[in-house]
């Protein structure tokens, strides 16, 4: 991983997850954390960085993909639902 990636990761990704609510998810985050070993929460810190790098990358791939899709000045998904979105191509 390039040393941008990692700063990406330290400055904005990783402020980001921890600024989440983590509504039904904070019993398990917590009983999660008090089982861990020192060690072993150093090794899931670098799989979280990892894991979230490339999520992120992911991301910027297929919003890279989906460009040709999206209409110019389109900025916003409309309602969500069952049926053809606005973006979908015909």
């Amino acid at each position: 991983m390039s040393d941008f990636m990692k700063w990406l990761y330290a400055q904005y990704i990783k402020p980001q997850l921890d600024a989440m609510p983590q509504e039904d998810y904070e019993l398990h985050f917590y009983t999660f954390f008090e089982e861990l070993t020192f060690n072993g929460e150093q090794h899931f810190n670098k799989v979280m960085e990892f894991s979230a790098v490339h999520a992120f990358l992911l991301g910027m791939r297929t919003g890279a993909g989906l460009a040709p899709y999206i209409p110019a000045g389109y900025s916003q998904a409309g309602p969500s639902g069952p049926g053809v979105s606005a973006v979908t191509p015909q």
